[in-house]
């Protein structure tokens, strides 16, 4: 480089180290906050060395000269000056002429405000950064000050989210949605985020929303370890952060953490106590504010809405909109239309789970499936059969005797229906598959003490409780020595310390199955869980792909070793699905108007008819809720009702429905007034106290559990039709670009051409930007579920990992050889063969050095002398003299390639 060059590098460094963006002049874009644009043009056809605008106009100039000049000179301060003066009238600009003057030779940095007159020039040997020259100028722009986002420490996700959020909110949007995958750090972002607002604009209290309360001591520890600050201190110990645990919040508070709920007891003035008592919705309506809330409407500057996806924020929205000059933002993984809506479609960051497993950041999954006559099917009730009752609304439980047949559906199963044998059975079947049909690539010893950790989503708490009861049989089994308390546990709102359980299932090697209804559905990070079972269906995409991801999370072999000892590696985690949740498609809820009628609860509905406040839209909910009672209920439950209304559940409905529809009943306007017709209509429900509480008792429902009950199994194992998609997708794909892509070329050719490591992990990388599921491994698989007796599995990591694999699978797909083999296991026995080949020709000194590289060589592809001489030059000097010259080494080389990789003896 010529001096002037040197001296350019060490300006560039300078700049960026003060938070500014160097381009040159036609990379140039208008988003961009605290840019140095290198030779911009000036009148007069000069040419500034570097024109520093802030937030789209010019602030200063900065002229470089060479190491040598003396930059003190009165001639380059006469240069600055004229150049500062010369703005064109196509640049915006503070102040013209431009007020900060700057000029190095890159060892001295010289400064002069040129507002001021009776200021020199002066030495300061660095560049003001953006916040500095935002505060000289008094540039009334939050934004302006915020200096360039260094990318270092960041995935490229998170990096593009900070840097579009801030061009979006210098553009003016106040809301904006960053999408990012189940394991991307959202979190990490967020805080990321509010460092910067913090620390560069004049922001000074940020709300930091989250879904549940476990979820926000959580996100508090993620600030506390926050360390991506300017001088690498905690986050935490720069700025206050609050959890939000009574009804005030510390004054010095700049970042307070809080659910929804908890938010709208502070602005009611409610007591507040830290439990987890508002981690559920409870809401029957769209929430009302009181007329004076307990914090101004612009307490906060900025909120961060963590899994805004969740309907909750639905019923919640006005206590988001009264914090009106909050900028918001908003973390998901998964968006539904009135998320979008939410946030004016603003989109910044759409980082999907697919390009995630496609970075490396999350790990993808196999489906196993299991599939039962009950869960299928359903089954029956038979008559004489013993069942044990449970009175959802009351708790009761009793014995009775079955005294007909009654068929059950397989959706009434494990909701009012619990048949024990269908547990058992999925839970043997698991038990029974998972070191031999799915930990077994490469094959992990079966030691049940370390099964892997699995989490099982049931229905409900009772479901969950059934669960666990009954793996602690089925693996109890199989565990003699274990402690089945701390093997299995229920995860869920009634099971204490939800905190500590999750801490524990993470951490605890006695731990190994844990069973939730939804508390671990979202946010939850257990980096050793390797197996997700589905004992409950879903309908919602959105929630099932957070279900889903709880799974996805990586870790490194020895962290997964630390609480499963016998794991060898998380590649991938399997989604054991029991119930068909992996065969149907999902519902995406859609935009809604918002709540246009009040909504209750079936209990406060019947205590206010009983005090005669009937509108249209009560009896109306009342008559339809009648209508479903009997048609669900069996005859001495309608029998019953009758007894103790005097009235039948369906009349009452009919009478209801007939006088609503033929418009002659008079109109209900106060509650005062004598109603007389309406109460009529609901006088059997308002005037019978014993007939309301059994409307809540038909209404909340019966679970009957058989004892035992009966199911067999139907099938089990990996889905063929997916393996047969993805290995047929792959063989066209592998024929679409085989002229193409160079390994795929000289494979489809079958010319003897090498094939080295990096043709490979070129093809390796296309292959997984085509589709997450071609990755060697997941190939593998899918080719043993097809053609088992042609796939020979892998006995050991090393021979699961190797990159020569690629090469198998495509000459199988090719329909070149007949079986798909790691050319690893076999390396050794084809380097004797290939060694007795060469008897004649082959002293023991080269048989001895192509040794040291067979094992290499059948992993990682064909290598030539070059290659070794990069990793270790005493080695390749050897080879070359060992045969005598480097052409005859590289044919050696080439030759065991072909004859171990590509079994070639010619």
């Amino acid at each position: 480089m010529t001096p002037e060059e040197k001296a350019r590098v060490k300006i560039d460094r300078m700049f960026a180290e003060a938070g500014w963006i160097v381009v040159n002049r036609d990379e140039y874009v208008p988003t961009m906050n605290a840019v140095a644009i290198r030779e911009a043009l000036l009148k007069g056809n000069l040419e500034a060395d570097y024109f520093l605008m802030i937030n789209g106009k010019a602030c200063g100039v900065l002229e470089a000269k060479r190491e040598e000049i003396d930059v003190a000179s009165g001639m380059v301060s006469d240069q600055v000056a004229t150049y500062a003066k010369k703005v064109p009238n196509y640049y915006q600009a503070w102040q013209n002429p431009l007020p900060l003057l700057y000029k190095s030779n890159a060892k001295v940095v010289d400064f002069q405000d040129y507002r001021k007159s009776n200021v020199e020039w002066y030495e300061i040997n660095r560049i003001h950064t953006p916040k500095e020259i935002v505060d000289m100028l008094g540039i009334d722009d939050p934004f302006a000050g915020l200096p360039l986002l260094n990318s270092k420490g960041l995935r490229a996700c998170q990096f593009e989210a900070i840097t579009e959020l801030e061009k979006s909110f210098r553009t003016g949007q106040n809301r904006a949605l960053m999408v990012l995958a189940t394991g991307a750090g959202k979190t990490y972002t967020a805080c990321l985020a509010a460092y910067r607002m913090l620390a560069y604009t004049p922001m000074r209290r940020i709300l930091f929303l989250v879904d549940r309360n476990n979820l926000g001591k959580q996100a508090e520890g993620e600030f506390g370890t926050f360390r991506l600050t300017e001088n690498g201190e905690a986050f935490n110990t720069i700025y206050t952060v609050n959890r939000l645990k009574s009804s005030t919040i510390p004054k010095d508070s700049n970042v307070v953490i809080s659910t929804i709920q908890r938010l709208f007891s502070l602005l009611k003035g409610e007591e507040i106590d830290d439990n987890d008592d508002d981690d559920t919705d409870d809401t029957t309506g769209e929430v009302t504010l009181p007329d004076n809330p307990n914090l101004p409407h612009d307490y906060f500057d900025m909120i961060v809405i963590d899994e805004c996806h969740r309907s909750i924020y639905g019923n919640w929205r006005k206590v988001l909109e009264y914090f009106d000059t909050a900028r918001l933002i908003g973390l998901t993984a998964t968006p539904i239309p009135e998320t979008m809506a939410f946030f004016n479609n603003n989109r910044i960051v759409n980082y999907t789970l697919e390009k995630s497993i496609v970075d490396g950041v999350n790990v993808d999954n196999r489906v196993y499936r299991i599939k039962t006559e009950a869960t299928e099917n359903g089954g029956a009730i038979m008559q004489g059969e013993h069942v044990k009752v449970e009175t959802r609304y009351t708790g009761k439980t009793e014995e009775i005797i079955i005294k007909e047949t009654k068929d059950y559906s397989k959706t009434e199963l494990n909701r009012s229906i619990v048949n024990p044998s269908q547990i058992k059975l999925i839970l043997t079947t698991y038990r029974d598959a998972v070191y031999t049909e799915m930990f077994n690539d490469p094959q992990r010893e079966p030691q049940f003490e370390y099964l892997p950790k699995t989490l099982i989503f049931a229905l409900n708490e009772a479901h969950a409780t059934n669960i666990v009861n009954i793996a602690k049989d089925v693996f109890g089994e199989v565990c003699p020595n274990a402690d089945m308390d701390r093997y299995v546990q229920k995860i869920t709102y009634s099971s204490g310390d939800s905190d500590e359980l999750i801490r524990q299932f993470r951490n605890d090697r006695d731990f190994r199955i844990a069973v939730t209804c939804t508390l671990v559905a979202t946010g939850t990070d257990v980096k050793p869980l390797e197996v997700v079972m589905f004992m409950r269906d879903v309908e919602s995409e959105p929630l099932y792909i957070q279900m889903k991801g709880r799974g996805v999370r990586t870790i490194g072999d020895e962290q997964l070793r630390n609480v499963t000892p016998n794991a060898v590696s998380k590649d991938c985690f399997f989604l054991v699905d029991a119930v068909g949740v992996t065969e149907h498609t999902m519902s995406i809820p859609e935009q809604g108007e918002g709540p246009d009628t009040e909504v209750i609860t079936l209990k406060v509905l019947l205590e206010r008819i009983a005090h005669g406040n009937l509108p249209d839209m009560y009896i109306k909910r009342l008559a339809s809720t009648l209508a479903r009672l009997h048609n669900k209920a069996d005859g001495e439950q309608r029998a019953e009702f009758e007894r103790l209304a005097h009235d039948s559940m369906d009349a009452i409905a009919s009478r209801i429905y007939n006088a609503l529809e033929s418009g002659e009943l008079p109109p209900f306007s106060d509650i005062n007034e004598p109603n007389n017709e309406r109460k009529g209509l609901v006088a059997p429900v308002a005037n019978h106290a014993d007939a309301r509480k059994y409307i809540l008792i038909l209404a909340a429902g019966f679970v009957s559990t058989l004892m035992p009950g009966e199911d067999t199994l139907i099938s089990k194992g990996f889905s063929v039709e997916e393996a047969k998609d993805t290995t047929s997708a792959f063989e066209q794909y592998c024929h679409d670009h085989q002229d193409e892509i160079e390994a795929l070329r000289i494979l489809y050719n079958q010319n003897g051409e090498p094939i080295t490591y990096s043709m490979l992990k070129d093809l390796e990388n296309k292959l997984k930007m085509e589709n997450n599921k071609f990755s060697a491994k997941q190939l593998w698989n899918s080719y043993a579920i097809v053609s088992p007796d042609h796939v020979r599995r892998a006995a050991k990591k090393e021979e699961s990992d190797a990159l020569t694999n690629i090469i198998q699978l495509v000459r199988y797909a090719f329909r070149q050889i007949e079986r798909l083999d790691c050319v690893c296991t076999t390396a050794r026995q084809y380097f004797n063969l290939w060694c007795g080949q060469w008897h004649r020709d082959i002293s023991d000194r080269q048989k001895q050095l192509m040794s040291e590289v067979v094992d290499y060589i059948a992993a990682n592809g064909a290598c030539t002398v070059r290659d070794i001489r990069d990793d270790d030059k005493t080695q390749a000097a050897q080879m070359i003299r060992a045969f005598g010259s480097m052409q005859k080494a590289d044919e050696a080389l080439l030759s065991l390639f072909n004859f171990v990789v590509l079994r070639k003896t010619a």
